[in-house]
């Protein structure tokens, strides 16, 4: 059975709608990128962080690739403003 002009026309715009959504999807599936934590600070779930309850608190705030994963660094000289330390998502590239 052969397709029409019209028909064989829709099915390679279909084709290529299909090639492209699949694509856009998948970048948009990727999301916030996850990393490392930079060299100065260290890998910390929100359970290793007992120590620090107002770090805690802030957890999900801080985790905004929601890999339940932030990077701490306690402060040098001791805490400061009643904080221990310092708080960032660990969305740094990978280092080599």
């Amino acid at each position: 059975m052969r397709l029409s002009l019209g028909a064989r026309a829709l099915s390679v715009v279909a084709a290529a709608c299909s090639t492209w959504l699949t694509a856009m999807t998948g970048a948009a599936a990727a999301g916030t990128p996850t990393g490392v934590c930079t060299n100065s600070y260290a890998p910390y779930t929100y359970e290793q962080l007992a120590f620090d309850p107002d770090a805690q608190a802030i957890f999900s705030v801080i985790d905004t690739n929601g890999d339940a994963v932030i990077c701490f660094k306690l402060y040098p000289n001791g805490a400061h403003a009643g904080h221990l330390g310092n708080l960032v998502d660990d969305k740094a590239a990978p280092h080599s």
